[in-house]
């Protein structure tokens, strides 16, 4: 089966804003578009790649909270390719390598970053947040991911 696109919200429900990827997915749901698949991954990305390796999806996205050393509810967009931080894994493995033989060849693979305003322990996104999260989920519903700016090379950080 192909699908069109494949979005995994990623991130610790008990973290505040660290949710803000799995808010993107729970707006996205509630839009019932067709020929997407939406997952919430939580902090278990690796539960959900037989699942991405049968829909061979033509776009796969990414949505977390990531610390780029912007103004809280920015948004930034990124080549998976571009994770680098050690830190960002699952079961010791980089994103990146998790995933490769997993996508399909023609896919095309970001990761959506919104800067978080608290990651505290608690539970509730901030309303920067959550209204991040609305704008995000807009443009990812109406095919406009790609008008998220993308996060430059130098002063700002991937995930």
């Amino acid at each position: 089966m192909r699908i069109h696109t494949t979005v995994w919200g990623v991130g610790n429900p008990l973290l505040r804003d660290d949710a803000v990827g799995l808010e993107v997915v729970r707006l996205l749901g509630k839009r019932k578009l067709p020929n997407f698949s939406l997952r919430l991954c939580e902090l278990a990305p690796a539960n959900y790649l037989a699942t991405l390796k049968k829909e061979c999806p033509r776009r796969f996205l990414l949505i977390d909270a990531s610390d780029m050393g912007l103004p809280p509810g920015s948004l930034r967009r990124f080549p998976l390719a571009r994770v680098d931080d050690p830190s960002f894994t699952s079961h010791d493995l980089p994103l990146p390598q998790l995933l490769a033989g997993v996508l399909p060849p023609d896919c095309e693979a970001w990761v959506i970053a919104i800067q978080p305003q608290s990651a505290a322990l608690g539970i509730g996104l901030t309303s920067v947040a959550a209204k991040a999260a609305q704008a995000c989920a807009k443009l990812i519903a109406a095919g406009q991911s790609d008008q998220i700016d993308a996060l430059e090379k130098s002063g700002e950080s991937s995930v």
